[in-house]
């Protein structure tokens, strides 16, 4: 028997030893598991990011350099659920699209959010999401030069809205003993409980509505955001 074979315990027959046919571990199963570990723990932290793994922790670095690679590989694990669909040539539209797709994608992982909004992206899948989102703006109008503070601001709004999702549904609330020291907002509370209204359908119709304004002059009558 050669040294890499040795005899099987119940039956005799010699098994090889060895690498197994299938790495234990890739790029994309950090990226995917740290995923679940942020959606299901709220947390990333290395040991047990191994631990669910089943591998050694130092195993992460034939194929990450630092945390911050997993945190990459995370965000474009997350990336896989964004589903634009087809995308509109009207910039109102547009934007809502967007901006809606980006903050329910967001939403269901919260824990990320706070990671992924202090480095840059460079994960190649979530690059080519925003290069379509590019190709949309510019095709509905948007100059070149705005394409990039336009993604963003979407983004970056899309971002906020989804943390918006953990806290209360009114930020201020006058309390009843003391109303009449605060007479204008009293009077914007009572309204806002007669009619209420969708407040990421707003935050989404405004921010189409300062793109038009800003980015398309012409179809405002107004100049350019930058014009001298």
């Amino acid at each position: 028997m050669s040294p890499a074979q040795e005899a099987h315990p119940e039956d005799g027959r010699a098994h090889r030893l060895g690498r197994p046919s299938t790495p234990r571990l890739s790029v994309d199963k950090i990226g995917h598991e740290a995923l679940a570990l942020l959606e299901e723990e709220g947390f990333l932290s290395l040991p047990r990011l191994a631990e669910r793994l089943g591998v050694r922790q130092s195993a992460f670095y034939k194929h990450v350099s630092s945390r911050a690679d997993i945190v990459e590989l995370a965000r474009g694990a997350l990336s896989e659920r964004v589903v634009l669909g087809p995308l509109s040539g009207d910039l109102p539209t547009l934007v809502t699209q967007v901006f809606d797709t980006l903050r329910t994608t967001y939403q269901s992982v919260p824990a990320l959010l706070p990671l992924i909004l202090v480095q840059p992206v460079t994960n190649l899948k979530v690059l080519a999401i925003y290069d379509r989102i590019a190709q949309a703006l510019l095709a509905a109008g948007i100059p070149d030069r705005f394409i990039l503070p336009a993604i963003e601001a979407i983004d970056s709004a899309a971002i906020g809205a989804a943390q918006d999702m953990q806290t209360m549904e009114n930020a201020l609330k006058v309390p009843d003993p003391n109303a009449m020291e605060f007479p204008h907002l009293l009077r914007a509370q009572t309204a806002t409980a007669q009619e209420r209204i969708d407040r990421f359908d707003f935050l989404a119709r405004t921010l189409a509505a300062g793109l038009t304004a800003t980015a398309m002059p012409t179809a405002t009558g107004r100049p350019p955001a930058d014009a001298s």
